[in-house]
């Protein structure tokens, strides 16, 4: 029987990334200006790993017009650092018999989350042992982020290249052990160096080699 095609389709309804907002604060934590040059790229990929605090002023919400309700719940769990709206499945509301309805039926759902809400999301739903549709709709999410702020797409990754190594030990994969096979010892052992490897490995992202 084929499977069936779910609509992961998303929107991104409001972004704001502001690096010299995010530089203001950081010098601020180290009683420093901020000056007014904009932050290379090496410096984005060092604050977004690291997670410090200042990231938490980059802010993205996001609708998906139709992701299947028990797929929702599985975004709904998360709470830190985001908030969910879920279209309501209730009678008096849809006129449609809730009784008649499946819990793969479409509803609307929108989600607001800083960056480092949406980075630790993805470190559990783009794990290979996350629920394979689940996977889909957040995958998307994160593809169309490369066009507002590839950093920050660079930046989501599944919890395996953040430890370098699986961290299911109930149900471990080969993934991780599949995608660095052919990976130089730096690309497994340097942080940094693994995100790339990973991006340009699994979405073609390959962003520009800063040294600064």
């Amino acid at each position: 029987m084929k499977e069936k095609e779910y609509n992961t389709s998303v929107i991104i309804t409001h972004f704001d990334v502001d690096w010299m907002r995010i530089k203001s604060a950081c010098m601020t934590t180290i009683s420093k200006q901020a000056g007014t040059k904009e932050p290379s790229g090496l410096w984005k990929k060092k604050l977004l790993i690291c997670r410090h605090s200042p990231i938490r002023r980059g802010e993205v919400s996001w609708k998906w017009p139709q992701i299947p309700y028990a797929i929702s719940t599985h975004f709904a769990r998360h709470h830190e650092g985001c908030e969910k709206f879920i279209g309501t499945e209730r009678t008096d509301r849809t006129n449609v018999d809730r009784e008649t309805r499946s819990q793969m039926n479409y509803v609307p759902m929108e989600m607001d989350a800083n960056l480092q809400a949406l980075m630790s999301i993805s470190e559990r739903r783009l794990c290979t042992n996350a629920d394979p549709l689940t996977r889909k709709y957040w995958s998307s999410l994160v593809d169309a982020l490369q066009a507002y702020d590839p950093y920050v797409a660079w930046s989501n990754v599944p919890q395996c290249v953040v430890r370098g190594g699986c961290c299911e030990p109930f149900s471990p994969c080969l993934f991780y052990d599949n995608l660095m096979k052919d990976a130089t010892e730096e690309e497994k052992t340097s942080l940094i160096k693994r995100y790339d490897f990973y991006n340009r490995k699994t979405r073609g992202l390959v962003l520009p080699t800063d040294t600064k």
